[in-house]
């Protein structure tokens, strides 16, 4: 199905505005090209010698006048009408744009770049938004009024009218041929246009650190480069525009002149009436706009069909992560979750998490600890279903996981082997096919829930968190907006931050700035962790949430969460010991697996890795406070 035709689906859902305005544009039309008979019927009246009355004249005269009233008013009927289908079809189109996104998954996001969806979402819309009150119109009229011209010419004069019906098939071809060559260029130019955007989007919110490393003059030629990729690809399609647009005209304009001659030819000899002549030649002037609307709707036509499979992407796209036709309906979560032989990559790639066995009982506090890119903030991402855990079969060889790329084979490098039943045989050896892994929650598989469910029983507070341009409570509130004052409060209370809030001017109803950029890291992480708290999820998640906070914030946030985990399963990615120490059960991972598991003193006992992390993170803390107190004193 055309971009364009379901476009114009959206637009025929407002059938009364889409066919009020054709209506309007057709009458107009009608009543602009039945005209020049009259101004016909005058001019023979007239000419050479007077043949009708006074009161014939004045009625001709009033007929000609209504038709041009007529037409005043139907096309500014038809304009207007227009002009509220285009809003209403883009409104209702931009709201369901934008709760496609709210819906898709993150993997989405990760394939695409902020720009470019901002760019769909804004720049393109606009351009159909175009299409649909200028381009339906012009092209509409211009066929309507073509083919009413040539009806009324074929009254007046059949062999004339033959002479200009050659220009058809010329009319067909340039259709064709400028659309065939203008498409590709929108296409490339609105592409390129996403990625200028996207340019934009990272330096404007990175200014910070743009500034910070003095790297404004790199930025300025990153961006320049992509500014001039678009202003070349733009000059391009109006090169294209310049040179097509006036073709269709430039040649109804000439035959306009052979058109004079033959005209004129006819009218010396006899065989045509003055009337007829000038009114032949208004008709032919009349084909010239046409020529033009045709022209210029099919450049608008090709932009709003580049623009259309561009915003179109978002709705087609089809999510990885969705509801199940068959959920599974529970009353209220109780917080067990289990990671079952779980294998994760992202987009098929190298395996993040590789035969993942991990039972956290409701109520438990889990410490997750290891390095950078061992996995951790992959595992809690599957509890929520922001990723879904590989539903393929796995073969590990060579101690690397491998998935099973169809139902009878598996290939490896560049050989394929195939199944036999449960396993496979690569060279000479049997290795078992590991069935797909899976997340529970309360026993569920987490892919038999509803995803909105299953979320709003997950409190997660991030390593960097986002707040939005509002105020203090509005944010705190963000997941409980009819949330009371008095509860508002005692989350961030509970979060340390309630102090902070009243020194402000207007307390909670102080708006922050874009990404809270009025606020510290430390009291950003504690508005986040109150608007987790607020929510009062039965899992809640921090990752890493006390990173930004000096040691002393973070022992008092420590003690408040302390009281507020109780009863809620809670996951924690942190290297803070003293975290790490009241932890129910701690979880050491390493290259997507788990290495240690097991209580503080337990992990301790066995002398193993965790006891070397644990010796490091020890010293590391020790000399905490000396740099805390010789960086107080250099600010003193």
């Amino acid at each position: 199905m055309g971009y364009v035709s379901r476009l114009t689906s959206y637009a025929l859902k407002y059938r009364r505005h889409f066919f009020g305005f054709l209506a309007a544009a057709g009458l107009g039309t009608i009543f602009n090209v039945i005209s020049p008979l009259v101004l016909v019927q005058i001019i023979d009246s007239l000419l050479p010698v007077p043949t009708i009355g006074g009161n014939e004249l004045f009625a001709l005269s009033v007929l000609y006048l209504a038709l041009t009233v007529g037409y005043m008013i139907f096309d500014l009927s038809g304009r207007y009408i227009a002009a509220l289908l285009a809003q209403h079809v883009i409104y209702n189109l931009r709201s369901e744009l934008y709760d496609s996104l709210m819906e898709k998954d993150l993997a989405f996001y990760d394939e695409n770049e902020t720009g470019q969806l901002l760019a769909r979402v804004t720049t393109d819309v606009t351009t159909m938004r175009e299409f649909l009150f200028w381009g339906y119109r012009v092209i509409f009229i211009g066929i309507i009024t073509m083919i009413g011209t040539y009806l009324v010419m074929w009254t007046l004069n059949p062999n004339l009218t033959l002479f200009m019906l050659l220009l058809i098939p010329f009319t067909v071809l340039f259709v064709f041929v400028f659309a065939k060559r203008v498409r590709p260029v929108f296409y490339e130019a609105r592409s390129q246009y996403g990625v200028l955007s996207s340019v934009l989007t990272e330096n404007i919110v990175g200014m910070k650190v743009v500034q910070s490393y003095a790297a404004g003059d790199r930025e300025y030629e990153r961006v320049e480069k992509e500014n001039l990729g678009f202003l070349e690809l733009r000059v391009e399609a109006m090169r294209l525009l310049a040179f097509y647009r006036p073709l269709l005209p430039t040649v109804f304009g000439i035959a306009t002149g052979f058109l004079i001659y033959l005209g004129g030819f006819s009218y010396v000899l006899g065989d045509l009436s003055y009337g007829v002549f000038v009114g032949f030649l208004s008709l032919v002037g009349m084909l010239i706009l046409p020529a033009r609307f045709l022209s210029w709707g099919v450049g608008m036509y090709q932009r709003a069909s580049a623009a259309g499979e561009r915003s179109f992407y978002i709705l087609d796209h089809r999510d990885e992560i969705m509801n199940p036709e068959m959920l599974v309906e529970i009353d209220q979560i109780e917080g067990r979750v289990d990671f079952d032989d779980v294998y994760f990559s992202y987009r098929g790639g190298n395996y993040i998490l590789r035969g993942i066995d991990l039972h956290v009982e409701p109520g438990q506090v889990v410490a997750l600890l290891g390095g950078t890119g061992s996995g951790k903030t992959s595992l809690i991402n599957l509890i929520p279903r922001f990723y879904d855990v590989d539903a393929r079969g796995i073969v590990v060889y060579e101690e690397r996981p491998h998935p099973v790329s169809d139902r009878h084979s598996i290939k490896i490098g560049e050989h394929s082997y195939n199944l036999d039943g449960n396993s496979v045989e690569i060279e000479g050896e049997l290795f078992p096919i590991i069935k797909p892994g899976r997340v529970r929650v309360d026993g569920i598989d987490v892919r038999q829930l509803r995803i909105d469910k299953l979320r709003m029983s997950i409190g997660m507070v991030h390593q960097d968190p986002f707040l939005f341009s509002a105020s203090i409570r509005e944010n705190i509130a963000f997941g409980r907006p009819e949330a009371s004052i008095e509860e508002v409060e005692a989350a961030a209370k509970a979060a340390m931050i309630h102090d902070f809030v009243l020194t402000l001017d207007d307390g909670y109803d102080s708006v922050i700035g874009e990404r809270g950029v009025t606020l510290s890291g430390g009291q950003k992480q504690r508005v986040a962790i109150a608007r987790a708290l607020l929510a009062n999820p039965r899992i809640l998640i921090l990752d890493d949430s006390t990173s930004s906070v000096d040691a002393k914030t973070e022992m008092m946030i420590q003690q408040a969460l302390e009281n507020l985990m109780v009863g809620r399963t809670t996951f924690i990615i942190t290297h803070r010991l003293s975290t790490i120490r009241n932890a129910d059960l701690i979880v050491l991972m390493e290259r997507g697996r788990i290495m240690e598991m097991g209580s503080h003193e337990e992990l301790l006992a066995r002398d193993g890795l965790y006891s070397n992390i644990h010796s490091t993170l020890a010293q590391m803390e020790a000399g905490a406070p000396f740099l805390e107190e010789i960086a107080g004193g250099a600010n003193e």
